[in-house]
């Protein structure tokens, strides 16, 4: 009797213990709708954006991205433009900053423990980072419920396991805000970063939304133009007067003065389009969206290399030895890598 109770517990602990993992992990909600279920079907999709994508090189590291959050027919290519920048850097924390498309609150919701999933596997989150924000200011705290069927964190995740490996990240899904309170919140993710060098900031968005297609040109050209000039108070109040448009604005008001608290200076537009141009119609009265692939660095010179970096320096490094023992002289070296 005794040995059939210890068993019986044992089951019982083992399946709750597994029923804590799994509940830990958030499956994904989108997976064969904005893109591929199938794992081989996924990696051939991303890897196809990247090998068209030619985004114009940059020598800084990249703090921050702005990246489309459409079904991958539409957008995948555009923010592939970003993606393929930052691949194989050597960060550590990714913070995410979503928008909620489902429901109305004020403030940013963080989701603060365990991982996402992917069919391209799981991304733990960076409990460690989370724990510097939660309990600082009432307009950032943790709500699990504002993740639920919401697209704009998920979409970016199978591009980021593509080119990053080891990250954690730092969900957040953005609602409506004042132009305090989106301060308020680049300052208490500016001061969890600190001098980190390692942090990665991509800003979930779509950009016009409308029936116009030469309409999308002309006010996506607005929006572009105002984070280019990283204007986050210019892009505010024409965001609320709607002569700017992004599903996603308020998250890039507060990313923009984030970028300025981090002393950032350099923003570029990597790549722009619509999905009347995706689809080839460019007709007067079709649903038009806008998407824009956006780049800035971070302060001050590059730090951080990729692989390929890391190797040619070192191979340099054994040249240069070598020439100077055998001849005496310094190696000339030809690189056409812009970083080196």
């Amino acid at each position: 009797m005794t040995e059939r109770l210890i068993s019986l517990i044992l089951v019982f602990l083992i399946f709750f213990y597994s029923n804590c993992i799994a509940s830990s992990i958030k499956q994904p909600e989108f997976t064969g709708q904005f893109y591929p279920q199938e794992k081989n079907e996924l990696t051939k999709m991303i890897d196809g954006f990247f090998k068209k994508a030619d985004p114009n090189p940059i020598s800084g590291d990249i703090f921050m991205l702005i990246s489309p959050h459409a079904g991958y027919v539409y957008s995948g290519q555009t923010a592939a433009f970003g993606y393929k920048l930052i691949k194989s850097k050597s960060y550590k924390t990714v913070i995410i900053l979503g928008t909620c498309h489902h429901r109305l609150f004020s403030g940013a919701a963080i989701y603060s423990n365990g991982a996402f999933s992917t069919s391209l596997g799981s991304i733990d989150i960076d409990e460690e980072f989370i724990r510097k924000l939660v309990g600082k200011d009432p307009e950032v705290f943790m709500d699990e419920s504002a993740f639920s069927n919401e697209h704009s964190i998920e979409v970016q995740l199978p591009f980021m396991q593509k080119v990053l490996k080891g990250v954690k990240i730092v969900p957040v899904v953005v609602g409506d805000c004042s132009l305090e309170s989106c301060k308020k919140i680049a300052t208490l993710l500016s001061k969890a970063i600190g001098r980190r060098r390692d942090v990665l900031v991509v800003v979930s968005t779509d950009l016009y939304h409308g029936y116009d297609f030469q309409e999308a040109d002309m006010i996506d050209a607005v929006t572009l133009n105002l984070i280019r000039k990283m204007d986050y108070d210019g892009l505010y109040y024409a965001l609320r007067d709607e002569k700017a448009q992004a599903c996603g604005g308020i998250a890039i008001v507060i990313a923009l003065s984030l970028t300025k608290e981090q002393g950032c200076k350099n923003a570029q537009v990597l790549n722009h389009t619509n999905s009347a141009l995706v689809t080839g119609k460019k007709v007067k009265g079709e649903w038009t969206v806008g998407y824009a692939s956006c780049a800035i660095n971070y302060p001050g010179g590059p730090n951080m290399l990729n692989n390929q970096q890391r190797k040619r320096l070192l191979e340099i490094a054994r040249q240069s030895i070598q020439t100077y023992l055998q001849t005496g002289k310094k190696l000339q070296v030809a690189e056409t890598d812009p970083v080196l």
